[in-house]
């Protein structure tokens, strides 16, 4: 008998993107598909194989999109800590037979406006690009480039995403300048998208506003859960201070299990990821400092 052959990466991605809208499409849902293949193909950044389906559904439709996923053997990945749980965004999948996971949002962090009003906007000015044979709907070119910068601005402790914003940077064209400082206001992701207007020489407009969300300050300060921990201790109430620290040193199997699906839980299985998680946090605990000290001084 011929062994079942593992799909490529790059290949995974487009076959389950097809598959999420087809899964969408026939319940009369909407589905737009961002970042990852997209905006490659729409030339906002550079070859790079994505490790995931990102998209975006009315925040009504979420747990119908599950549900449905859930029914061709998509499973919900475990979600971890979630420190400040009203920041959540997205449902993430796995699938034990697929390379690749299915992030399934919302709303998207750095747009300030209701999330059905933002999706709304999004899907108003749709295109569609083929992928595995499909046409799917993606955002338009101005749209793509405002989910590329927010992505990219809250991570821009890491070098990959650095690059990315970098790069996106040098392939907007002109043309698109108003469009994405009208989409951008729409959307009430202006103060968010401060640093990708100032470098397009656009952050002076008189219709710009104002100051970034607390989760926008807190997104861009907190870069892994060891650090979203150090913001709880530092900013939660002292009665919530033992608890918070009892759950950052001896965190629960499901949040083991986000780091590792198939996690050891033999007793010297999970020393060892106390263990590796103990490091990560000591190593990481200066930077992570730093950040947040930086995001204050906002």
């Amino acid at each position: 008998m011929v062994g079942a052959e593992t799909l490529h990466q790059d290949e995974a991605v487009l076959l389950a993107t097809a598959l999420v809208d087809h899964v969408a499409a026939s319940a009369g849902l909407q589905a737009l598909f961002i970042k990852g293949p997209a905006a490659t193909m729409m030339g906002l950044r550079g070859p790079h194989v994505s490790a995931d389906v990102d998209v975006l559904v009315p925040p009504e439709d979420l747990d119908r999109v599950v549900q449905l996923l859930g029914g061709r053997g998509w499973l919900e990945r475990p979600s971890g800590v979630s420190v400040v749980r009203e920041y959540q965004h997205s449902k993430t999948l796995y699938h034990p037979q697929w390379n690749c996971d299915i992030d399934i949002h919302d709303r998207f962090p750095g747009m300030e406006a209701p999330p059905r009003s933002a999706f709304d906007a999004l899907w108003r000015d749709r295109q569609y690009l083929l992928m595995a044979t499909r046409s799917v709907p993606v955002p338009s070119i101005p749209a793509a480039v405002i989910i590329q910068a927010l992505h990219s601005l809250r991570n821009m402790g890491d070098p990959r995403h650095v690059d990315e914003y970098l790069g996106l940077l040098q392939r907007i064209g002109a043309t698109v300048h108003r469009d994405l400082v009208d989409l951008s206001a729409e959307l009430r992701a202006t103060a968010a998208l401060k640093p990708l207007l100032d470098d397009l020489g656009m952050a002076n407009l008189p219709m710009l506003p104002g100051a970034v969300s607390e989760e926008w300050r807190y997104r861009t300060s907190v870069q892994g859960t060891g650090t979203a921990y150090l913001v709880e201790l530092m900013e939660g109430p002292w009665r919530a201070k033992p608890r918070v620290l009892a759950r950052a040193i001896f965190p629960s199997r499901q949040s083991l299990r986000h780091d590792n699906l198939y996690l050891d839980e033999s007793v010297a299985g999970l020393l060892r990821a106390h263990l590796s998680r103990w490091r990560r946090g000591l190593v990481g605990l200066p930077t992570a400092a730093r950040k947040i000290r930086a995001s204050r001084l906002r």
